[in-house]
């Protein structure tokens, strides 16, 4: 009976061994199958990954080649632009000198002729030498005009704390002595103070000033406003006048060089309003002008 029942416990044991050999091999053949499956997967990533990877490359190398042309187009754009500058300071040489000279010995000769006895000049002569001598004065003074507009550009700016309220009254002080013909009265909003170059803002007040003071001189009471309000939640400076004003359909002239407007008697060179807009354009700002007829025109600039 024992006998037997050792026999009986060997053979459980022997069909167990086999039975745990088999699971075995079948669990590491089945873990071998997921393997290779996991293998395919991840290669087939790689392969995807590798052909995402290629084309950035590809990408890369077309904008560096971007990168590269727009390099040279720069590089090729500042020897222009050097080439330019140098062309325009041998303008403004050729400006000052070569035009110049001339004039100026044109205008001492009128001078010499001009302080000549009466009776050393016939008839209407003397009137002729004086029309000669004023004609030398407004070329003179076009050329000063021309070099101040071809120079805004190239000079170099400085960011500094200005007074626009008191360059506005030293420029009226010195029209007043100089202009004792035309009686303004001038309304100035004290402390306007902006960031920007003193010298060019001064050149843009300058013009503003004299802009409104020929406009309106013929009005039975000349009034020159300067101050500033808020346009488009933005601080705006402004010069009023009270002259005749002007058809907002034109514009979009007054800032083009030697333009003028339609019907326009006042004297002048079409310089000043397009040398205004070249510095406030500088300065990263805009100038616009609002009138309507016979109500006077207001010239408006903002800075950055």
């Amino acid at each position: 009976m024992n006998i037997d029942k050792v026999q009986g416990d060997s053979a459980a044991l022997e069909l167990r061994r086999r039975a745990e050999k088999e699971l075995k091999a079948k669990t590491a053949e089945k873990s071998v199958r997921l393997t290779r499956e996991e293998t395919e997967r991840l290669l087939n990533e790689l392969q995807v990954h590798q052909i995402e990877l290629e084309q950035q490359n590809a990408e890369l190398r077309s904008a560096r080649d971007d990168v590269e042309v727009m390099q040279a187009s720069l590089a090729k754009r500042a020897l222009e632009l050097e080439s330019a500058n140098s062309e325009l300071e041998a303008f403004n040489f050729t400006v000052s000198h070569d035009l110049r000279n001339p004039l100026t010995t044109i205008n001492s000769y009128c001078q010499v002729i001009q302080d000549l006895p009466d009776d050393a000049l016939v008839g209407e002569s003397r009137d002729y030498i004086r029309e000669i001598y004023a004609g030398t004065e407004r070329m003179s003074g076009l050329i000063d005009t021309l070099l101040d507009f071809s120079r805004v550009k190239s000079v170099e700016m400085i960011n500094d704390k200005v007074d626009l309220s008191e360059i506005a009254a030293e420029i009226i002080m010195g029209l007043q002595v100089s202009e004792t013909e035309c009686q303004v009265t001038f309304r100035i909003a004290d402390g306007v103070k902006v960031g920007g170059d003193p010298d060019l803002l001064r050149v843009v007040m300058d013009n503003l000033i004299r802009n409104a003071m020929k406009y309106s001189s013929n009005s039975a009471e000349t009034i020159i406003e300067f101050g500033v309000k808020e346009v488009a939640g933005k601080p705006a400076c402004f010069i009023k006048d009270n002259g005749p004003g002007f058809d907002m359909a034109s514009a979009g002239k007054l800032f083009i060089p030697f333009q003028r407007l339609p019907g326009t008697r006042a004297p002048g060179n079409g310089i000043g309003l397009a040398t205004v807009e070249r510095i406030i354009r500088r300065h990263g700002g805009r100038v616009w002008a609002e009138s309507e007829a016979g109500k006077g025109a207001t010239f408006l600039f903002t800075l950055e």
